[in-house]
């Protein structure tokens, strides 16, 4: 990032480096074990409360889904991490998958927001996307005139369209190929993951968003790289 971005960007310090400059609060590392916690009773309850196809995992309103776009823009590979374990327990173990087919289909809860924190720590920062999606719901982000078209442009095309579907497919996938789907109803099943994670993607984000993400960032708890 050039220095001129650097002065422009209120967020240059939110980077794909390895951690951050100096010890991290301890309190943040207490913060990665709980949102874990959160994520696997909240992986859980997704599929036993509102999902019809639950015995396999998949949910109608995967409302888990946006905690975990939030933490991992927050705590960066920790955050995909608590996906992962949650969809391994929560959405797998916990509604009577197997161990194997739950550690392979819970990629689909790993792969995506990896890329995602990626996208939005790199190239999106660059070009004037908060990688806290802050711009989603703030028309100021330090003195920065956000930009709130080119924010929900790319929320919806990268993380409603194209990593939802990455995560449909591989979840679909890896279950379809171990035969836990019937063969005609691959693409109900596939279509049924992908609208319940688009649903709950869109409608709970902006709120976890605007209720949580300032605050933590007011007391020094996102990592400024993927790990601390």
């Amino acid at each position: 990032m050039s220095s001129e971005q650097k002065r422009e960007y209120p967020w240059s310090h939110y980077t794909l480096a390895c951690c951050r400059r100096g010890p991290a609060p301890p309190t943040l590392y207490v913060l990665y074990a709980v949102q874990i916690a959160v994520v696997i009773v909240l992986s859980y309850l997704s599929v036993v409360l509102l999902g019809p196809l639950s015995y396999s995992g998949i949910s109608l309103f995967y409302f888990v889904y946006p905690f975990i776009i939030v933490f991992t823009l927050w705590w960066g590979f920790w955050g995909a991490l608590a996906g992962y374990i949650g969809c391994v327990v929560g959405a797998g173990l916990m509604v009577g998958l197997p161990l194997l087919p739950s550690i392979a289909y819970a990629l689909s809860d790993l792969v995506p927001f990896l890329v995602m924190f990626a996208l939005y720590r790199g190239v999106l920062a660059r070009l004037g996307v908060d990688p806290l999606m802050r711009d989603l719901v703030e028309r100021e982000i330090r003195g920065y005139r956000a930009r709130r078209s080119a924010a929900w442009f790319w929320f919806i095309l990268l993380n409603g369209l194209v990593l939802n579907a990455l995560s449909a497919e591989i979840g679909v996938g890896i279950q379809y190929a171990m035969g836990l789907v019937p063969p005609d109803a691959y693409w109900f099943w596939w279509i049924g993951w992908f609208v319940g994670d688009l649903l709950a993607m869109v409608i709970l984000t902006p709120i976890l968003v605007k209720g949580l993400t300032s605050m933590v960032e007011r007391y020094g708890l996102i990592n400024y790289g993927w790990f601390t």
